[in-house]
């Protein structure tokens, strides 16, 4: 291969190299995100944990 084809070559293939990259590099960019509503109560009554050692009715 001569040289003026492989430089040919090269110039050829830096614009797709470069998309690549750029598609690459667009993929990498962190995604924005919405903070939710912080709630200020919590919504119902707080109930006491129940005895782990009994069986539940639903517990099959």
């Amino acid at each position: 291969m001569t040289r003026r084809k492989f430089i040919h070559r090269l110039l050829k293939a830096g614009p797709l190299i470069l998309l690549g990259a750029a598609s690459l590099a667009k993929r990498a960019v962190p995604r924005k995100f919405v903070r939710a509503l912080k709630l200020q109560k919590y919504p119902g009554p707080l109930r006491p944990p129940h005895d782990i050692l009994e069986q539940s009715k639903w517990s099959g």
